[in-house]
């Protein structure tokens, strides 16, 4: 079972579904995306590590192979003649008929005869890329500004670039702010947690970054149906070490080798500091 917590499964799905049919644009708004029953027993593991498009997407794209050729007897009688499809449509001696319309001419059959199970299995794949991050820092505060941030990811097969470009922007921010500020601080003496909500432990924010720049070079991979990599961890994993290592080959002039992160104002400002006394 593959439950979406803001993933963007009713976009990514349908756009699958309808593409996979040669459906336009506009059949869009006539596609429904119902995720499953929590009252219904389904083995699953959740949508981490991006399984939930390259299995559930990949089990998508098969049901539309299996959709057609489950329509295509009913095609063939409503038509009288061997049906064929393409294109939202099924055709056969001159006439036509469309998906929708097929589907919505038996609905009053229970169960519905066009209904059908596609399922798969697939391993694991790994996208890959580059990203590049331009800092400034500040000798006089130590406040560290990402002034420029470039990515090129292979994901694979690309479902919906607006979908991509967001999770992209949410990783990246998500490492920027792991390298920049967050921090779980504990009591050396009893372990207590002293960061134990949002007024101690500092969240990244959007002022912390100008632009992000997002391509894309992909590389369809053979793991599985749809032929995508995922890209769900991309942002964050790349921009840990892309961020830290800008910083870092900042400071290299300046003989400071050593920095961990968090790397706070504070934590850079004597860095700068004691490196002045050397």
């Amino acid at each position: 079972m593959s439950q979406s917590t803001g993933q963007g499964h009713e976009t990514a799905f349908a756009r699958i579904f309808r593409e996979g049919l040669g459906l336009d644009d506009n059949a869009a708004a006539r596609i429904r995306f119902h995720e499953g029953d929590p009252d219904v027993s389904i083995v699953g593991n959740g949508t981490g590590g991006s399984r939930s498009l390259y299995g559930a997407g990949s089990a998508v794209k098969l049901l539309v192979g299996k959709l057609v050729e489950t329509a295509k007897p009913l095609a063939t009688a409503a038509l009288g003649a061997d049906a064929e499809y393409a294109n939202g449509q099924f055709k056969a001696g001159g006439k036509s008929i469309g998906f929708f319309d097929l589907a919505r001419k038996l609905a009053a059959q229970s169960p519905h005869p066009m209904e059908c199970v596609a399922e798969g299995a697939f391993g694991a794949t790994y996208p890959n890329g580059c990203h590049i991050a331009e800092v400034e820092i500040d000798p006089e505060t130590g406040v560290i500004e990402v002034v420029n941030y470039a990515t090129v990811d292979d994901i694979g097969t690309v479902v919906d670039h607006t979908s991509v470009e967001g999770q992209v922007h949410g990783g990246v921010m998500q490492g920027v702010g792991q390298v920049l500020g967050e921090h779980a601080v504990y009591d050396p003496d009893t372990g207590q947690l002293l960061a134990g909500s949002f007024m101690d432990y500092p969240m990244p924010r959007a002022d912390w970054m100008r632009s992000i720049a997002c391509d894309e070079h992909p590389v369809p991979t053979k793991a599985n149906a749809l032929g995508s990599k995922g890209v769900g961890e991309s942002g964050t994993s790349g921009a840990l070490g892309a961020t830290l290592n800008a910083i870092a080959d900042a400071l290299r002039p300046l003989g400071i080798a050593d920095v961990d992160m968090p790397v706070t104002p504070d934590r850079m400002w004597r860095a700068l500091r004691q490196a002045k006394l050397r």
